[in-house]
């Protein structure tokens, strides 16, 4: 009798303790809620990266800050996800810049190809002086925050019947290029004949001879199994991909200063994290196509490519009003 008596009191004791315990090694509910948005699927780098920054930034804020994380496009395309964080209606998105370029003509300027001259030269540009450049103009004109540069995978060209070895190899080859007059004209120069076709249509313009090759990425060209109909793969890499992860001053600006400085911290972290997975992915996808598919990878002398460019990229800067920029970019050593 006195067991029956003495069992609900031991119950609520007992659940007391656990409740104490609960509460005190859990955080409180988040002030902030932040949402972070991108296109791609949840085993890309990019939203890797955004796992990585959103749980660093939950850790280092003690709960105050919750980011969640919207992938696969279902927040909008990139222009969309751009605008809206320009708008403050969306905090954090990872998108390539050029997606911008409707609203501010200076986010177009990453898509200037041959503007690195390697990958050390790309991270070096964009993480000194240059990329801090940058990131104040595109603050100062569209209140969209830089906090890191993403990306850094070299885009090559595709070629259907034979490597492409040396620039006169691309004398009237038909790229499939998107349609932007900055990219047109600069593989004019190259002696291409650019052929703007939409992405999706790509891999049938290549297999039915409409065009003689492509430019992309080794993950891309994996996945939509681009070298099925283009088996030979120079080593251009004209471009190596910039895709910040952008942050709406908006939101920034409501956060007082110790969380403003976790959250670039853990963006600065992040994007070694990112850089990191992306390069790995890259690594994967050229070498399951070299052993599994048997593409054909081939190095090129890219002096010429950028001698013969030079004075394009440089007319393109100067239209953008980044002359400057693009000087410095030059003088990253």
């Amino acid at each position: 009798m006195q067991f029956r008596k003495t069992l609900p009191a031991l119950v609520g004791i007992a659940a007391a303790a656990l409740l104490g315990t609960f509460v005190g090694s859990a955080y409180a509910a988040p002030q902030f809620t932040f949402r972070a948005a991108h296109y791609f699927k949840e085993d890309h780098p990019w939203n890797k990266g955004l796992a990585f920054f959103a749980k660093r930034v939950g850790e280092d804020s003690k709960g105050r800050i919750q980011i969640d994380i919207f992938n696969g496009g279902v927040l909008g395309s990139e222009a969309q996800t751009l605008q809206f964080v320009k708008d403050g209606s969306l905090d954090f998105t990872v998108a390539d810049p050029s997606a911008g370029s409707t609203f501010a003509k200076e986010l177009d300027f990453f898509a200037l190809p041959f503007l690195f001259h390697d990958y050390a030269h790309w991270q070096k540009s964009l993480d000194g002086a240059p990329g801090k450049q940058y990131a104040k103009l595109i603050e100062d004109k569209t209140g969209i925050k830089i906090l890191g540069y993403w990306g850094g995978s070299a885009r090559d060209v595709l070629s259907t019947k034979a490597p492409i070895k040396s620039m006169a190899d691309m004398k009237g080859f038909r790229l499939r290029l998107v349609s932007s007059p900055l990219k047109v004209n600069v593989w004019k120069a190259v002696g291409a004949v650019p052929t703007p076709i939409a992405y999706m249509e790509t891999y049938l313009a290549m297999k039915s001879g409409v065009v003689d090759g492509m430019e992309n990425e080794s993950v891309s060209v994996r996945d939509m199994k681009f070298y099925e109909p283009a088996p030979y793969i120079a080593r251009t890499e004209h471009e190596f991909t910039v895709r910040p992860l952008f942050m709406s001053k908006k939101t920034f600006d409501k956060l007082p200063p110790d969380l403003q400085q976790v959250v670039l911290k853990d963006a600065a972290e992040a994007t070694v994290y990112e850089r990191k997975a992306e390069a790995e992915a890259n690594q994967a996808a050229d070498a399951e196509m070299q052993s599994k598919f048997h593409v054909n990878f081939n190095a090129i002398d890219k002096a010429p490519f950028k001698q013969t460019t030079k004075p394009v990229i440089a007319e393109f800067a100067k239209n953008m009003g980044l002359s400057d920029l693009l000087v410095g970019i030059d003088g990253v050593k």
